[in-house]
């Protein structure tokens, strides 16, 4: 029941089909299920919105073509449908009206927006929005006028509002720390606390009589809905679990029917019944024939390799692979390239870099980097210094700039036209609630590379990556933060979502240089690899938070310390 963000497409089981031809989709993780008052449901499905008919049966898309609609809710006459949209960086707000068959966006500019609830009314939505980057707080807005308005203010955040068929009283979820509420705001009278404890508490909805609340209970181990019923006093009462909930509103059709989603299905049960029913459905989705793609090895851009053999001594080193150091080794490059790794030795005539006991771990990469347009020869010294050897960017002086930042006057990293190196499927899991991320935008890395100003948050609880799950790619354009970054705050999310510091950095490292092609080059010191190289003053395979320390980097077999690039940067800005 946790937000399980890897992979992107949600697992559908579907019946036998070949290849090429139509399948249909029976059940789907993630379900989220609303009933109308003529019994139709509505699901969100295979990247579109559902229509069910009366009993179950045979689905029919909406064909909205949103990005990834979901969590559809009815309005009150069973006419329109208000769903959530997900793009990079934030959560919208939109509803599709069936019979004219279009669809307008409710949020405005880019706030982060989730949980819309319609008014009995019709023409209102209740919902709640992180506007001030503080936390969410409950919102209204009138769909005739296009008017919002603010309903809270409370310390954390405020979510799931439901109102009332009368449409006089409002249910919300509270969250301030570690503390989670169920509150009622009854109409002219001060709010009262229904429920409050360490567990989550999500999803309210009302019976239709107003009699009690339902809601969603999430502890360690299991999810369980329960009811609190509105008497005098109030009553809290377990009703039902041992199913795998969806935690999503439950939907009344009448006081005595309810619908909701559990173990990727409709399910429906009659209040006062000992269990649940599934209605069946059948969405029916036009699969593309399965193309044979054969893997196309890249070459990176030629650059002019730095005559001479360097040895960088490496105390301990992390090869990009393994999941230990290895100690006590030479690391050999030539014209740019590594060309052997050996046991320390006497190496007369030789150009030595030895920086004592800091962890050295291949230069990183981030494969879908957001550059800024003002971007310039002073911003590829800063994006070293932050330990990012290769970026895939968009940049109209992209050419320009990658063989600025090759050269040794004014390094920076190799940087890839996004145009060309495009990569699909990218990690893009930073944001505000990103553990660590106030202390990232407060490094000195954040301050040089223009990072200072809050991140937007865009999930309600922390992604998760599914065990087992080994190629994620790093990508830190979702985040809206600038490259270098970004980067750091990618890799912090990523071990936050539950993947270890050695995995994170493959993330930035060899799985980033296989999806580009260009793997064994990068990622990876090893022989034939291209000379990048960073050096961190601290522990990056035991806490993730260290990597951002770097003291120096080895970038195409040239070496430059921190302190020079910063040098280098500050001297260049003051001149363009």
């Amino acid at each position: 029941m946790m937000n399980r963000y890897w992979p992107y497409c949600l697992a559908a089981l579907l019946l036998a089909a070949p290849v090429g031809a139509q399948e249909t989709i029976t059940r789907s993780a993630n379900l989220s299920v609303d009933v109308a008052p003529d019994g139709r449901y509505v699901i969100d499905v295979a990247g579109d919105i559902w229509i069910v008919p009366a009993g179950g049966g045979e689905a029919r898309a909406l064909g909205l073509g949103a990005s990834t609609p979901r969590r559809p809710r009815w309005s009150p006459d069973g006419s329109q449908v208000v769903f959530l949209t997900l793009d990079e960086q934030t959560q919208q707000i939109r509803v599709h009206d069936l019979e004219s068959g279009t669809t307008r966006a409710v949020s405005t500019a880019n706030h982060f927006d989730i949980s819309p609830a319609w008014h009995p009314d019709g023409e209102r939505l209740v919902y709640a929005s992180d506007r001030t980057g503080s936390g969410f707080d409950l919102w209204e807005t009138d769909l005739p006028t296009g008017l919002h308005w603010r309903l809270s203010d409370r310390p954390g955040d405020e979510t799931d509002p439901a109102w009332s068929a009368s449409g006089r009283d409002l249910v919300y979820v509270h969250r301030d720390g570690e503390t989670w509420s169920l509150i009622l705001r009854p109409f002219g009278q001060p709010e009262e606390v229904l429920v409050s404890g360490p567990d989550r508490i999500a999803a309210p909805s009302w019976r239709p009589d107003g009699s009690l609340i339902a809601f969603f209970v999430q502890t360690a181990d299991r999810v369980m809905l329960n009811i609190v019923i509105l008497s005098r006093p109030r009553l809290v009462r377990a009703y039902a679990n041992g199913e795998h909930y969806f935690l999503a509103p439950v939907a009344w059709r009448d006081r005595q029917h309810m619908a909701f989603a559990a173990g990727g299905a409709i399910r429906e049960r009659n209040f006062d019944a000992w269990s649940s029913r599934t209605v069946p459905f059948r969405a029916r989705i036009e699969v593309a024939p399965t193309p044979v793609v054969e893997r196309v090895r890249r070459t990176l851009p030629p650059v002019v390799e730095p005559a001479g053999r360097i040895v960088v001594r490496a105390t301990r080193f992390w090869d990009g692979i393994g999941a230990q150091y290895q100690a006590d080794r030479d690391i050999l490059i030539d014209g740019g390239r590594i060309t052997a790794i050996e046991p320390r030795a006497d190496r007369p005539g030789a150009i030595v870099i030895d920086l004592g006991d800091l962890a050295i771990m291949p230069g990183l990469v981030d494969v879908a980097a957001r550059l800024p347009e003002n971007a310039g020869a002073a911003t590829g010294p800063l994006l070293l210094a932050a330990g990012l050897t290769t970026i895939v960017a968009a940049h109209e002086d992209a050419d320009r700039l990658n063989a600025l930042w090759s050269d040794k006057t004014m390094p920076g990293p190799r940087l890839l036209p996004a145009e060309d190196w495009n990569v699909e499927v990218i990690s893009g899991l930073a944001d505000a609630g990103t553990p660590g991320m106030d202390e990232l935008l407060r490094s000195r890395q954040a301050t040089l590379l223009g990072a200072t100003g809050p991140i937007v948050r865009r999930f309600t609880e922390p992604p998760v990556i599914d065990r087992g799950v080994t190629g994620v790619v790093l990508g830190s354009r979702p985040s809206g933060l600038p490259a270098g970054i970004g980067l750091h705050a990618e890799l912090r999310a990523l071990v936050a979502a539950g993947l270890r510091p050695p995995q994170a950095l493959r993330a930035g490292g060899v799985n980033a240089a296989a999806a580009l092609g260009v793997d064994p080059a990068l990622g990876r010191i090893a022989l034939g690899a291209v000379a990048d190289l960073v050096f961190i003053d601290g522990d990056p395979l035991r806490d993730i938070a260290d990597a951002v320390n770097v003291v120096a980097v080895v970038r195409n077999g040239r070496f430059y310390s921190v302190a020079g690039l910063i040098e280098k940067a500050a001297a260049t800005a003051s001149v363009e």
